[in-house]
């Protein structure tokens, strides 16, 4: 539906400020209201990022690194460059694990204690942001080779890998109506970015002497700007702007851009040139639109996907994979590690030796050629001392799109019709859809309901997103 960029103050250092360009362009178009609250301060104490979306809320440490990051739970982190030279990360301060846990513990007691300004009365007995969840990421990606010792209270990603994990992660007890969301900011007393909401909205920025922000929304009448789309801002087409250092020379060019056109428009032969080319650029937009047929499933398409996590056994660790055929391969993987009886997400790479996940589970590749859709999955069991199942049927299966088609599982037509993977191995298998997928739609949404880990999902490009 939409993203909106929430501010204290203005971020200070470019890094920062492209980072979050960068994710919110990531998350712009995406099903649900997200919401990006950047460099605040509660309790006394600053605040890089937080993200807040219907089922869960994020609060994130940032770190810009040029080099791989080395670290554990309490001692100092070190960034190695490519000359192998090691500098601290955050000297004099706390290292970034810590420093988020601080900023869970400010932010979480703010919440809880406005929840009956935040909720209805009823509601309030029952969501509790201590589940909120905390995580340091590194801008603009993790590089390989890394190593953190972290533990199950904070998640480690890249920038490039954010996207993804805020679209399938949820927190345990939070469930957010678009105005109870606006009411976090509201109380916090933050103001909305301008300059950065008027550009994902696509509309130049009105860069004058008055402050770019504007006041916070009335809980009375919300507002929610933006696109309305679907979960097809991890598949950017090529030609856009996808990296912070391009994002930040377009809003520079932005500002140039109107700053000659406010100049042109105090006279009336400017304003008449202005008028004319509009014009000319209307007409030529309707001429090379005519005629323009959409894709078949089995012709190329040019997009791209950010993948969850580090792909299993592959060499393209966290990149973008590109969908050039019918064939999207982007092999996205998933891995959890069983800790306290439950679940949790650790990464296929294993942030840690002690947290290598248990189980994996990677969608390889999705077909979309001769009118059905087959997924093509593999399971890797790390245990030692028992079996994993995953079925591969319309019970454990769910498929939907980005425009709300939903697709059923053809279960006779499953190849097996589940995986089972013993101690220590790895199996594939196929799903397949005996029908094509709808063309007006962008994305995929892949939904594994229970097995073998709970609920997970996956986001695929179709042939139509580019």
């Amino acid at each position: 539906m939409a993203v909106q960029v929430w501010i204290g103050e203005k971020p200070e250092h470019a890094n920062e400020r492209r980072a979050i360009m960068a994710l919110a362009r990531g998350l712009d178009r995406l099903d649900g209201l997200y919401l990006i609250l950047a460099n605040f301060t509660v309790g006394g104490r600053s605040i890089d990022l937080v993200i807040v979306k219907q089922d869960a809320v994020f609060i994130i440490e940032l770190k810009h690194c040029d080099g791989r990051v080395f670290g554990d739970v309490n001692g100092p982190w070190f960034v190695e460059g490519s000359n192998g030279e090691r500098k601290r990360l955050n000297p004099g301060r706390k290292n970034p694990y810590n420093q988020v846990i601080s900023y869970y513990y400010n932010l979480v007691n703010f919440l809880n204690d406005h929840r009956t300004e935040l909720l209805p009365p009823q509601k309030a007995k029952t969501v509790d942001f201590r589940t909120c969840r905390r995580l340091v990421v590194i801008a603009p990606t993790l590089q390989e080779g890394s190593h953190v010792e972290t533990d199950w209270k904070v998640d480690l990603k890249g920038l490039d890998e954010l996207p993804a994990y805020l679209v399938t992660e949820r927190s345990s007890e939070i469930d957010l109506t678009d105005e109870e969301m606006l009411r976090i900011p509201e109380l916090l007393h933050l103001t909305r970015w301008t300059e950065i909401n008027a550009l994902l909205a696509g509309v130049l920025p009105n860069l004058d002497d008055s402050p770019a922000v504007d006041r916070p929304v009335s809980r009375e009448s919300p507002v929610i700007t933006g696109p309305v789309g679907s979960v097809t801002a991890l598949a950017a087409p090529s030609a856009e702007a996808s990296t912070p250092a391009t994002q930040a020379q377009l809003v520079v060019a932005s500002v140039s851009l109107s700053q000659r056109l406010s100049r042109l428009w105090q006279s009336w032969a400017g304003r008449i040139a202005l008028a004319s080319s509009l014009i000319v650029v209307v007409l030529i937009g309707i001429i090379f639109s005519q005629g323009r047929a959409l894709p078949r499933p089995d012709q190329p398409a040019q997009s791209m996907v950010v993948s969850t996590s580090l792909p299993a056994g592959g060499a393209d660790a966290g990149a973008i994979s590109p969908v050039s055929s019918c064939i999207w391969s982007g092999f996205q993987p998933v891995g959890r590690r069983m800790i306290n009886g439950s679940w949790e997400n650790v990464g296929v790479g294993g942030n840690a030796p002690g947290l290598t996940p248990d189980v994996v589970v990677t969608l390889e590749e999705v077909e979309f050629c001769d009118g059905r859709i087959m997924l093509r999955w593999s399971l890797r069991n790390n245990l030692s001392d028992q079996h994993v199942e995953m079925p591969l049927t319309a019970e454990n299966i769910e498929v939907r799109d980005s425009v709300g088609t939903r697709y059923l599982v053809t279960d006779d037509l499953s190849q097996p019709r589940g995986l089972r993977a013993l101690p220590g191995e790895r199996v594939r298998g196929s799903a397949v859809i005996d029908r094509p997928v709808n063309l007006n739609a962008s994305t995929l949404v892949v939904v594994l309901k229970k097995l073998p880990f709970g609920e997970t999902t996956w986001l695929v490009p179709t042939p139509g997103a580019g």
